[in-house]
């Protein structure tokens, strides 16, 4: 008998370590740690990509990279006469954007993006820590998609975001923020 309890005495034991070891591993944070929780906060969020430059300026060999390095935008000419806008199927929202702008840069057709020349703008832009909680439970109450806004300039990137909803053929814009607050162009 004194043998049975021993054992079951130290089964549970044995158990508490194991639990504790699984319990305590969510509780360390890693490197990844900030980007899991942020991606956490867009999860069923379509993105809409809107990329300008501010009236008079004009900026060649455009490139944007998420901070994992991945292409997000490039585009030979940006400008206030082209804007670009584009529903994306990506499920990431960049912590952080890293737009460069060049003059007499090269297109590599391989990688569909632009290097070399001259670098006249090299910017990094927060994004993903700053749209508010309320925007995303706003788009989950009342469905749209979120428009992640870049507008250049000679001296920088201004940022900016607001929903998009469906108006019965006309787009509607909720919540401007960020650093312009047009919905209108």
């Amino acid at each position: 008998m004194q043998s049975k309890r021993t054992l079951c005495l130290a089964r549970r034991q044995w158990f508490a370590v194991i639990s504790l070891c699984f319990y305590s591993a969510g509780c360390t944070t890693g490197p990844d740690a900030p980007t899991v929780d942020q991606q956490r906060r867009f999860r069923g969020v379509g993105l809409v990509l809107v990329v300008d430059a501010v009236p008079g300026a004009e900026m060649e060999g455009v490139t944007f990279h998420d901070e994992r390095g991945t292409l997000i935008f490039a585009s030979a000419v940006v400008a206030r006469r082209n804007r670009a806008i584009m529903a994306t199927g990506a499920t990431h929202v960049p912590e952080t954007v890293h737009v460069v702008w060049r003059q007499n840069g090269q297109y590599d057709f391989s990688r569909a993006t632009w290097y070399g020349g001259t670098v006249l703008g090299d910017h990094s832009v927060p994004v993903a820590a700053r749209i508010p909680d309320a925007v995303l439970r706003d788009i989950r109450a009342k469905p749209g998609s979120l428009r992640l806004k870049f507008r250049l300039k000679p001296d920088g990137v201004l940022f900016g975001w607001d929903i998009e909803r469906d108006g019965g053929g006309v787009s509607r814009f909720d919540s401007p923020g960020g650093d312009f607050l047009e919905t209108r162009y």
